[in-house]
């Protein structure tokens, strides 16, 4: 059986967990493209083009995860990826001001409604978050989310821990089921890198 092939755009900004997350989960020496940063960022390096990594969904189906700068010169990057998504995960640092502005431009770019894709949240550095500031910021995603008249599940992740980032996954598999009626409704996630359908 010939191979299937899927993508998945992770867009966040800088010292959101991109590469840290892809890193975690992949099941190939990813490929990430950091360079030393000139700004105090909290980090020495920081993605200036695609980090590359690559999960099994199934037996004949590969998920090739996709780490994108966040910021709007980095446009040229979306684009080449952005055609055929299987899924936008969004990564929002907890503890620093929101970006709407970065955050619609995101949203404008791969339009999510008009190409039905679909869409997750996931704050990361939220471990030791105060529960209301972080209802407030998921509360500010959503709004900018309604804006485009996009929904899309908004949790805390922790891009160093494997089942957490692959509940990340896992919601993707529930909304593309749910876009695709004949999806087979027994798949799951496994937490060592997979998904197994039972049955």
């Amino acid at each position: 059986m010939e191979s299937i092939h899927k993508k998945l755009a992770i867009v966040g900004e800088v010292g959101a967990g991109k590469t840290q997350l892809i890193k975690v989960i992949s099941e190939i020496s990813p490929f990430a493209t950091e360079a030393k940063s000139t700004e105090d960022i909290g980090k020495d390096f920081t993605t200036v083009g695609i980090d590359y990594g690559r999960l099994s969904l199934d037996q004949d189906v590969a998920l090739g995860l996709f780490g994108l700068p966040g910021q709007k010169r980095f446009s040229m990057l979306w684009e080449m990826v952005r055609k055929g998504l299987w899924g936008l995960l969004i990564l929002v640092k907890y503890g620093d001001e929101l970006n709407a502005e970065a955050l619609n431009t995101l949203l404008e770019f791969f339009q999510p409604t008009e190409n039905s894709l679909p869409v997750v949240v996931g704050i990361t550095h939220a471990e030791n978050a105060d529960s209301d500031a972080l209802d407030e910021l998921s509360g500010r995603v959503e709004a900018i989310l309604l804006e485009h008249n996009t929904f899309a599940p908004i949790m805390p992740v922790d891009p160093r821990q494997v089942e957490s980032s692959l509940m990340l996954l896992e919601l993707f598999l529930s909304l593309n089921q749910f876009a695709e009626p004949e999806a087979n409704p027994n798949e799951y996630m496994n937490y060592d890198g997979g998904v197994e359908v039972n049955g």
